[in-house]
């Protein structure tokens, strides 16, 4: 099977859970001296571009599932419909696409907008499919363990809304099993972790597993679009995902579904439990 986006944290966590199913893979890089975390035995890399459409024929030559997964960026729909279209003429078998939590074409983030358009595509395509749309990841946390670690306080323009994010291993999980597995065929899963929590709520849990007082600030939203365009971040992303952090802090976000306990029989893993696993990284 082909696994686009392989080195990216969803990637890179589904090609492990693969390898450890015993699965052969063969992912999709556009560099492989970039590619060092997902090398193995039974790892083979193929070096493709989204916009040189033959590297992704080639890519896809005798594979039968793939995963799609691409970076949010302006050419986002002409990467992901060139890839559908690839696999339509090297006779792909089932497609898994990864989407998000409230992609529709009436929402107020484009890039959920541009996920629905996508998934759309797919499902037009004639293509056996499974669409994911799992809600925000709790590792977007690990990107606030410096301020974490350093001054106790985490900082995000989310004001108090909740929502039901999820662990990177869950959903990864289950796009193991529709890659592996039959009966997954037609089907969209919308992922989420156990529960909504606020990011306050959030702050507690992780003030109990550290020991020590974990605070959440709130900060206005156009004070996160400026560090993120001081960190390097496009304008067109600047925007993207404004849009987004706007709609998550609206509350649209909390909705608890059962796609995990339904799928993978065990109950999905819950942001104490992230805390817990990754208490060093966030312990000064």
């Amino acid at each position: 099977m082909l696994i686009t986006g392989a080195t990216g944290n969803n990637g890179q966590e589904l090609v492990r859970q693969l390898i450890a199913l015993g699965q052969p893979i063969r992912a999709l890089v556009r560099n492989p001296e970039e590619a060092s975390g997902i090398k193995g035995p039974n790892v083979e890399l193929a070096v493709g571009d989204f916009d040189r459409t033959e590297t992704l024929d080639t890519a896809l030559r005798n594979i039968d599932k793939a995963f799609l997964l691409t970076p949010a960026a302006e050419r986002f729909v002409q990467w992901q419909v060139a890839f559908i279209e690839a696999a339509q003429r090297t006779g792909v078998r089932h497609l898994v696409k990864f989407s998000a939590l409230g992609a529709a074409p009436n929402t107020v983030s484009e890039l959920l907008r541009l996920h629905a358009q996508t998934d759309g595509v797919l499902r037009n395509s004639g293509l056996s499919y499974t669409i994911l749309q799992p809600n925000m990841f709790y590792q977007y946390m690990l990107s606030s363990a410096d301020t974490i670690k350093s001054q106790g306080v985490f900082y995000l323009p989310l004001k108090n809304a909740a929502q039901s994010t999820v662990d990177i291993r869950d959903i990864c999980a289950i796009a193991a099993k529709a890659l592996v597995e039959d009966g997954h065929e037609g089907k969209t899963y919308v992922i989420t972790g156990p529960e909504a929590l606020t990011f306050q709520q959030a702050a507690e849990t992780l003030s109990n597993v550290l020991g020590r007082e974990i605070r959440y600030i709130d900060v206005p939203l156009s004070v996160a679009a400026d560090g993120m365009r001081k960190a390097g971040m496009p304008d067109w992303n600047v925007r993207i995902v404004s849009e987004l952090l706007d709609y998550f802090a609206s509350g649209a976000a909390a909705t608890v579904s059962d796609a995990v306990p339904r799928l993978l029989g065990r109950p999905a893993i819950s942001f104490e439990q992230f805390a817990k696993d990754h208490r060093g990284v966030f312990s000064a």
